[in-house]
């Protein structure tokens, strides 16, 4: 009887997912995409940092599409994880699985989009606000007291980072004398293809169009590429946001007025930091430099600032914190960066 007991014992014990004392944590880091330059860099941050703390990861790309995300986290919670980490495809797939989640006891941290209105149990993200304040604000320099026709290049539509960018341009492009947003484009998959096919088509119905702000590095690429075309590559201002190399090679030839800045590590050891605690069921103790924690909502939220950058600035900014090494951001004379490097 005493050994049928403790056989019973030992299986209730190896069916449950709770941390005992000494556990090792298992986080699942659910990734929306690793089609983009600096998705690469996330994974590599946050598996180190996560390690650091003795925790083991399962990490999941999905594509970008939001039926296979779900699929990775039904399979995530039934392997036992202790904290999924969310950079969600979309609202729908944020909801359904925050709700998986929550119905198995396990935490989730929102990664890089914040979405009001889901219930994460934490969030990290970078100030999407300040760049696309960044954005229109360099861009209402350049264009001087004369102002001009400007264009949006937007990501997808109602996407929280690509709405949080794209309201902060506005705001600040309408309050300028001068200043006419004559459209915003949404882009489905943010990609320079995209942006290359829509700025040609913009320049035709606005052929005297000023600025280009791009929500994000690879959208610029795509415009860089269409005024290349039409011979205006360098005449229209372009502002773009994420600093891939190749737009940090623009920047320092004068073909891409500014970038902004978003450094990886930081954000990925954030959200290393408090998914680990949340799995141990601690409240998280963050190590990373110049944050600022929002308590104010209902998602407690880790926010982390960005470094907008002009060819003025960009060996300070992007070469002095390790981003891209000077080398490559600045090429020798003669070479040509590619519009479209593998993203």
């Amino acid at each position: 009887m005493k050994k049928i007991l403790i056989l019973m014992l030992a299986l209730l014990c190896a069916g449950c997912t709770c941390q005992g004392p000494g556990a090792r944590p298992h986080v699942g880091f659910l990734l929306s995409s690793l089609e983009k330059e600096r998705y690469h860099k996330d994974r590599s941050f946050f598996t180190r940092e996560a390690e650091r703390l003795q925790a083991r990861v399962d990490f999941e790309s999905s594509r970008g599409e939001a039926g296979l995300q779900i699929e990775q986290a039904q399979r995530a919670l039934s392997e036992g994880v202790d904290c999924l980490v969310l950079h969600a495809v979309n609202r729908q797939a944020a909801e359904k699985v925050v709700e998986m989640a929550h119905r198995a006891g396990i935490p989730v941290v929102g990664y890089d989009r914040s979405l009001p209105g889901i219930p994460f149990d934490w969030a990290v993200v970078h100030d999407s606000q300040a760049v696309g304040r960044a954005q229109a604000e360099y861009a209402i320099r350049a264009l001087g007291k004369d102002g001009g026709e400007v264009a949006i290049l937007k990501g997808t539509e109602g996407n929280p980072v690509a709405e949080a960018i794209t309201r902060a341009n506005l705001e600040a492009l309408q309050a300028a004398p001068g200043v006419r947003v004559v459209e915003v484009v949404p882009h489905a998959h943010w990609v320079a293809e995209e942006a290359l096919a829509s700025t040609r088509e913009l320049l035709k119905r606005h052929p005297d169009l000023r600025a280009l702000l791009a929500n994000n590095s690879s959208l610029a690429r795509g415009g860089i590429q269409a005024l290349r075309e039409s011979a205006r590559e360098g005449r229209v201002y372009v502002a773009g946001a994420d600093a891939d190399l190749a737009n940090c090679q623009f920047v320092a030839r004068g073909l891409q007025g500014m970038d902004v800045l978003k450094e990886i590590e930081p954000l990925a050891r954030g959200a290393a930091q408090v998914a680990v605690a949340l799995a141990r069921g601690e409240e998280p103790t963050l190590q990373v430099p110049e944050h600022r924690i929002d308590r104010e909502g209902p998602v407690p939220t880790l926010i982390l600032p960005v470094r907008p950058f002009d060819r003025q600035t960009l060996e300070e900014v992007v070469v002095g914190s390790g981003f891209h090494p000077r080398a490559a951001v600045l090429p020798p004379a003669g070479s040509s960066p590619s519009t479209y490097p593998e993203d």
